[in-house]
């Protein structure tokens, strides 16, 4: 199955996906974008997912996300799904947050960086910047750049970086979350993607 029919495989079954999911906070996708061999491709932001065919899938374009996508893509082999959201929590986030939970350290990054978007120019360069060694970033205008290997790891992540965001935005009125060492977290990312994440991809 190429990328992009797990592409539309996957959002024809995102709502029933992302019930399970509710109870971290509302995650509403703009943009999806895979790369399929050397290509890239969008989904249109205003097609209901189950109605989707491959002729809905559009050429990457020259808008301000599209840019930023097409960076990311050609920095990051290891990337071939991008998904651009506005989340309910974590587009709220203003700062970096540390790493406070272990399946953020694992799949996301050792923590979850804020990149500044407001100045057009170089904006792209910002959000690769933010995703460096880290799968998921909160922007400045409230959008968040999630990304992964899959269809499924980039929205896997978004919903993950929602969950992480809930919880350091409420213990922040608690005191503030507590902190794993940094030197663990990044040694539990690195266990993650070296030995769960290629038995994952071994099992496909």
């Amino acid at each position: 199955m190429s990328i992009t029919q797990e592409l539309i495989t996957f959002l024809s079954n995102i709502e029933t996906t992302a019930a399970g999911y509710q109870s971290w906070g509302a995650v509403t996708v703009h943009i999806v974008a895979v790369r399929d061999g050397r290509y890239f491709y969008t989904v249109p932001a205003d097609r209901e997912p189950s109605s989707l065919t491959e002729s809905d899938i559009a050429s990457l374009g020259d808008s301000a996300e599209e840019r930023w996508i097409a960076a990311i893509f050609a920095k990051r082999k290891d990337v071939n799904c991008v998904f651009i959201t506005h989340q309910e929590y974590a587009s709220t986030v203003r700062e970096e947050i540390p790493p406070i939970l272990d399946d953020q350290a694992q799949l996301l990054g050792v923590s979850v960086r804020v990149a500044d978007v407001h100045v057009a120019i170089g904006a792209a360069v910002k959000v690769l910047s933010a995703l460096r060694r880290r799968f998921a970033t909160v922007c400045t205008d409230g959008r968040c750049v999630c990304v992964g290997g899959t269809v499924e790891d980039a929205y896997i992540a978004a919903q993950l970086l929602e969950k992480t965001s809930k919880a350091f935005v409420e213990a922040k009125h608690l005191g503030g979350a507590k902190s794993i060492n940094r030197l663990e977290a990044w040694a539990m990312q690195l266990y993650y993607q070296f030995k769960y994440a290629k038995e994952a991809k071994k099992n496909r």
